[in-house]
């Protein structure tokens, strides 16, 4: 039996889509040349990077941060907001695009 995307993609193409239509999702990946965040079949380049921290800055500042669950909380968005730092960092992205070409 044909799975989703194998049927999806039969569809597609009986509908004159041709090979265009990709319905399996890569493996997620950095690229360090560009910046560039491929994962679930979306590019998170740095505008978009730029406008998360925005959003995690936001919405961490809203949580009290004298209360446990609520810190809690602040550190996984403060989590993310670091995360995103790292990966836009010069010297992490030079490292990473040292790896690549080992």
């Amino acid at each position: 039996m044909l799975d989703r995307a194998d049927l999806i993609n039969q569809l597609a193409a009986s509908m004159g889509a041709g090979q265009r239509v990709t319905t399996k999702q890569e493996e997620s990946r950095y690229d360090a040349k560009t910046g560039t965040l491929y994962c679930n079949g979306m590019q998170i380049n740095a505008s978009i990077a730029d406008q998360a921290i925005r959003h995690f800055e936001l919405v961490a500042s809203k949580y009290d941060k004298n209360d446990a669950s609520s810190r809690q909380m602040a550190m996984i968005y403060e989590c993310a907001i670091q995360s995103i730092k790292m990966m836009q960092n010069p010297q992490v992205k030079a490292l990473l695009k040292t790896e690549v070409v080992k």
